[in-house]
């Protein structure tokens, strides 16, 4: 006996395998991260063919296209190609940044890394307006991050010990105790925030602006830069010990600087 299924079982069983070639067939055809003319007529031609909606699909192409974005920074590097490429396929399929998951911060970083391997600066307009610094003639502001400048201090710890003690008693309900404890002062030091701002870095020289403190000077002033468990240690000529600054990321500021300073020593 042949059974027959209900149709809106057929068209439920059909649909299902639809989306499930559909898929396949995105992960395919971006894996180099384009969609080309022919690979679009194709996804149109198996919407179609499956009966599907532009809302069965739209899920599709949101994690795919994510998948993608994912893909080109993982080598923490975005290219100018490959951004053109992340901004065609948004385009294509109506999505917005935020149906990808896209982050702004992981993106600017790795587009940055990736000029400065080619050796190219960015420039941030309206600098002015961004970062209240009087520029000078001809200064543009290549990167500007949140910083915390930070300082070593002593603190002192009052420290109990003691040899040995006891209790003689001498009568009921009275004792004398015998033994001695003394007290001891035990100093560290410790990192403490001393001030908060924004480090950046121009064509010209290396800053910080805080709440309370700053300072600005040009690369050939600097001495060295040295990256430590508790932040970026900056020495200044002429200058006994070092700005120390925690930020939020070292890899973009220490790169442009290597950059600039590898310039200036091959004039």
């Amino acid at each position: 006996m042949k059974l027959h299924l209900p149709g809106f079982v057929k068209r439920y069983l059909k649909k299902r395998d639809g989306l499930k070639k559909y898929q396949e067939s995105m992960t395919a055809f971006l894996a180099d991260s384009e969609l080309t003319f022919d690979e679009s007529e194709k996804l149109m031609e198996m919407q179609k063919e499956f009966g599907l909606s532009d809302d069965d699909v739209k899920a599709i192409h949101k994690t795919s296209v994510a998948s993608v974005f994912t893909a080109m920074g993982s080598d923490k590097r975005i290219t100018d190609d490959e951004k053109n490429a992340l901004e065609k396929l948004l385009n294509h399929f109506s999505l917005t940044k935020s149906d990808i998951a896209f982050n702004q911060d992981n993106f600017n970083k790795y587009y940055t890394l990736a000029l400065v391997d080619k050796g190219i600066l960015p420039t941030i307009e309206n600098a002015q307006a961004e970062l209240n610094v009087v520029f000078k003639e001809d200064e543009v502001l290549h990167w500007a991050i949140a910083a915390d400048m930070m300082k070593r201090k002593k603190v002192t710890t009052r420290v109990n010990y003691g040899g040995f003690t006891g209790s003689i008693k001498i009568m009921k309900g009275v004792r004398y105790r015998v033994g001695s404890i003394g007290v001891q002062s035990v100093s560290k030091e410790i990192m403490d925030k001393e001030d908060s701002g924004v480090f950046y870095i121009t064509n010209q020289r290396v800053g910080y602006l805080g709440y309370r403190k700053q300072f600005s000077f040009p690369f050939k002033k600097i001495g060295s830069l040295e990256l430590r468990s508790d932040g970026l240690h900056i020495f200044k000529d002429g200058k006994e010990t070092p700005y120390i600054l925690e930020l939020r990321d070292y890899e973009v500021p220490l790169a442009m600087i290597s950059l600039i300073l590898n310039k200036a020593e091959e004039k």
